[in-house]
């Protein structure tokens, strides 16, 4: 197989992952900003944070591509994959990201990340705050436990990444 993983990390979280399913796989990993031709690859494995509902460079890395067999998107954020609405939601707007030409090569896989708001850029520190704000004005009934748990940890230092969630990913890149 040949294989690349690029991976678009703001924080360290999407990178801390490639890094650890390159050390798993064998398969190289290097940052979207680094990442030059990728015209020669059959699997494109891409890791990245989700900001504002976009996935870091993955329109920038995806305009580098022509052809490819498997494009694997693995998006990194604080959004649990076990909830359904969570999934619906970030596939929308994954969709309106990736080139219609490849969505029908994608596969989606969504892991949890981290974030320390002592090392938020100010403008996404502002973005939290007025996310949990709305949040806060949801009435209690409409509000899951994951806007509970998203407006009692902020201003704090989370972390839910699961360095086993990448067991199913290597073992299908293997």
């Amino acid at each position: 197989m040949n294989a690349i993983i690029i991976y678009g990390s703001c924080y360290g979280t999407s990178q801390t992952y490639a890094e650890a399913l390159s050390e798993q796989t064998g398969i190289p990993a290097q940052s979207f900003r680094e990442a030059k031709s990728l015209d020669q690859y059959d699997t494109l494995v891409y890791i990245g944070g989700l900001y504002a509902g976009k996935v870091l460079g993955l329109t920038q890395t995806l305009k580098r591509v022509k052809a490819v067999e498997t494009l694997l998107v693995v998006t990194v954020g604080l959004a649990s994959p076990d909830d359904p609405g969570n999934m619906q939601q970030i596939r929308s707007k994954l969709d309106r990201q990736v080139p219609k030409a490849l969505l029908d090569k994608m596969e989606h896989i969504h892991l949890r990340g981290a974030i320390d708001y002592e090392k938020l850029s100010l403008r996404h520190t502002m973005m939290m705050s007025f996310m949990v704000s709305y949040l806060k004005r949801q009435p209690a009934e409409k509000q899951t436990p994951e806007t509970k748990d998203l407006i009692d940890t902020f201003g704090h230092k989370v972390d839910f990444m699961d360095p086993d969630a990448l067991a199913p990913i290597a073992a299908r890149l293997k």
